[in-house]
């Protein structure tokens, strides 16, 4: 009786292990994660330029192509809003990043951007409405600029100046005047009636993976004289928030775009 009791036993845990065997195993396998998308950066190259000639020193004398002299005190802007455009038409947003773009400066870092082919960029020049209002604390460096200021003091209800061009100029009609009969100008583009877009034409580029790309754009500051008489002493300073009303200040903003080409 023993017997068959043990046999009895021992067929029934062979069963067992048989089901345990044949069993399908149910538990789903692990994904594997997805790869991280591959990034570069950009940077972006700007040049201070009049008409052709780089800017290399404030206030060193340069003849233009046309003849006209001119030197130049102080060439700075803002940049705010910048988008790289992809070769499918989508953009790729660099946010947050407003550049205060000043003469010796030239290279500024847009950050890690998913790699791929591209071909353009555009950006502001100028501060949208809610930066326009900004109060900087001292250490904030891109808006503490007190040259990039209405007054001696940033005061948000007047906000920001945009464009800040100043220097000298042969305002003589034929182009031919002396450096002694050079007038000052300066002009203050600012207020957000003057934020200006500008989208660079189509000129293919690549960011590649963990590479550095650079985007090189001149500045022709010569630009914003287009339409202008110069030698009309009222044409040679926007200087307030109540300058940049006039007509004069309306077409050196509407130059603005003008100012922009790939090197």
């Amino acid at each position: 009786m023993k017997s068959i009791t043990k046999k009895i036993a021992i067929i029934l845990v062979l069963i067992t292990l048989v089901n345990v065997s044949c069993k399908k195993d149910t538990t789903s396998p692990t994904p594997e994660p997805e790869p991280a998308p591959a990034n570069g950066s950009a940077v972006l190259h700007l040049h201070t330029n009049v008409d052709t000639i780089e800017v290399a020193d404030y206030d060193s004398i340069y003849v233009m192509a046309n003849g006209r002299k001119i030197s130049i005190s102080i060439a700075q802007l803002y940049i705010s809003n910048i988008q790289l455009v992809k070769a499918d038409g989508s953009t790729v947003d660099i946010s947050g990043l407003t550049i205060a773009k000043t003469q010796p400066i030239e290279e500024y870092m847009l950050g890690s951007v998913p790699a791929g082919n591209y071909k353009s960029i555009r950006f502001n020049v100028g501060l949208s409405p809610a930066s326009n209002a900004l109060l900087p604390e001292p250490s904030d460096s891109t808006f503490y600029k007190p040259n990039m200021w209405f007054g001696n003091t940033v005061q948000p209800w007047n906000g920001y100046v945009f464009v800040n061009f100043q220097g000298k100029i042969d305002t003589s009609n034929a182009a031919n005047g002396t450096i002694a009969g050079m007038q000052t100008f300066s002009y203050r583009i600012g207020t957000d009636s003057h934020l200006k877009s500008v989208s660079m034409p189509d000129q293919n580029y690549t960011i590649s993976p963990d590479q550095t790309q650079f985007i090189h754009i001149v500045i022709d500051y010569n630009k914003l004289f287009n339409g202008i008489i110069l030698n009309g002493n009222s044409n040679l300073n926007v200087l307030s928030p109540l300058d940049n009303t006039s007509s004069i200040s309306n077409q050196i903003a509407n130059n603005i775009s003008s100012m922009f080409i790939y090197q």
